[in-house]
């Protein structure tokens, strides 16, 4: 009975030495490391993963907002396109089977260019309108191209008439840009806010201003007994200053 409690504190001291190397044979400090390090780099491969797909999902919008944004911006300006052509469609003068539409796409002093040419079958002295009224005529031509000259420039020149009195007179433009009805006779009426249009002096080409185009309104009378002539200023009711589209008129 003594020798077995003898041998028994022998035999627990070699069983706990045995589980002792076994434990270390496992390399336990590895193993310890990696159960506690095993929830973090969970939870750090998650919030990777979802910041990633945040990230990608933030991008796709803004490129889905981008497109958007164009489509909307391609929508108002047909939109815009489309409304021109109903109101240039419902004016009965010029006809609208002879007219063109082109854009406005840069200006000069009393002129605007315009994105249409001799490819579409655009020339020198082509009329400009807008619904009725006129703009200007064509200057100076390229391919795909044209230049238009306003009613303000100074080598404007055409025959015209007032609406309500029948006055005739011609059109001109002062250095400044002033539009006037000039060489009306003294005996012919002018009044403040009457419309003058083209009187139409087409010649056996069908070249130059066609009948009744709206040049402008009378905005003030110069009447002087001891002149031959009388003369009004003239204004555009079209403000070519924002105009973007406009409509050449075919022969």
């Amino acid at each position: 009975m003594k020798r077995v409690k003898a041998i028994f504190p022998i035999f627990f001291i070699l069983l706990i030495i045995s589980i002792l190397i076994l434990f270390f044979s496992q390399n336990p400090l590895t193993g310890i490391l990696q159960t506690i390090t095993l929830p973090i780099q969970r939870l750090a491969f998650v919030t990777s993963s979802s910041s990633g797909l945040a990230n990608s999902s933030a991008e796709q919008l803004r490129e889905e907002n981008n497109q958007l944004r164009v489509q909307l911006a391609q929508m108002q300006e047909l939109k815009r396109d489309n409304q021109a052509l109903h109101d240039q469609f419902e004016t009965t003068t010029p006809p609208s089977q002879k007219l063109l539409l082109a854009d406005v796409v840069g200006t000069q002093q009393n002129a605007l260019i315009i994105n249409k040419g001799q490819s579409d079958n655009v020339h020198i002295g082509s009329v400009i309108v807008v619904k009725n009224n006129l703009i200007g005529t064509v200057s100076k031509v390229t391919p795909h191209l044209s230049l238009v000259m306003l009613l303000t420039d100074p080598s404007t020149s055409f025959t015209a008439q007032a609406v309500k009195t029948g006055a005739d007179g011609i059109i001109r433009s002062l250095n400044g840009g002033t539009v006037i009805f000039a060489n009306v006779v003294l005996s012919d009426k002018l009044e403040n806010n009457d419309i003058i249009q083209t009187k139409g002096d087409l010649n056996s080409q069908g070249q130059g201003y066609p009948p009744k185009l709206i040049v402008g309104k009378i905005v003030s009378v110069d009447k002087q007994a001891s002149s031959l002539f009388q003369s009004a200023k003239v204004e555009s009711l079209v403000d070519t200053s924002h105009v973007q589209m406009v409509f050449v008129m075919g022969e």
